[in-house]
């Protein structure tokens, strides 16, 4: 899971509406529950941080410092990442899928594959992200050989109370990872809010 799973929205900097209800401890629930189905399919688990996982660490340091160095407060811990056996790495964490660079992110550019291609630069390599809530990719070749760069798209509402008709894409990538590291991604974009194609097979509601 490559952040933004959740989104503290409690502890967010933005102006919050007060019939939200979503409050932290249900954020913990619902995670919880997710981790739950997840577990019971995957035999590697990992939950890289994302902007929104990190609100968590950045509401302690700001408002209460001290008990930031307390067991337990980690996000890891605070929502019981342990018990559904996910490995945690903080916003910022990048993990390996071959020659594959998976991480967040926290660049974002006007345009679908932009992003990637600027997150791409910064790399240095093939990197797939999640950070816009967009689909893209973005294909390059130099001394070094063929390298590419995907934003990962979301699977959240595209209704956030923040912004008007933003520019996101529901999706999600499929990652085969082959000898020597060589990888390939699929983007599978959820059409409509309520269906997508894998493998030949029609998958969700009509």
């Amino acid at each position: 899971m490559n952040g933004d799973i959740v989104d503290c929205y409690e502890l967010s900097e933005f102006s919050k509406n007060p019939l939200t209800q979503a409050s932290l401890n249900r954020e913990i629930r619902e995670s919880n529950t997710l981790m739950d189905s997840i577990a019971k399919y995957c035999k590697e688990r990992w939950w890289l941080g994302g902007n929104h996982e990190d609100r968590l660490r950045r509401y302690i340091w700001n408002n209460a410092p001290v008990l930031g160095a307390q067991d337990g407060m980690q996000f890891n811990k605070l929502f019981h990442l342990d018990d559904y056996g996910f490995k945690w790495k903080p916003y910022g964490g990048v993990l390996k899928l071959g020659k594959l660079d998976v991480t967040h992110g926290s660049i974002v550019r006007q345009h679908s594959g932009w992003t990637a291609k600027a997150l791409f630069e910064k790399q240095g390599g093939s990197v797939l992200h999640g950070h816009t809530h967009r689909m893209g990719a973005y294909y390059k070749t130099n001394a070094r050989g063929p390298h590419a760069a995907f934003e990962n798209g979301c699977v959240c509402l595209l209704t956030p109370e923040y912004v008007q008709v933003p520019d996101w894409q529901q999706g999600f990538s499929v990652v085969h990872v082959g000898d020597g590291g060589w990888f390939h991604v699929q983007q599978i974009p959820i059409l409509k809010r309520r269906f997508f194609f894998y493998g030949g097979e029609r998958y969700g509601r009509e």
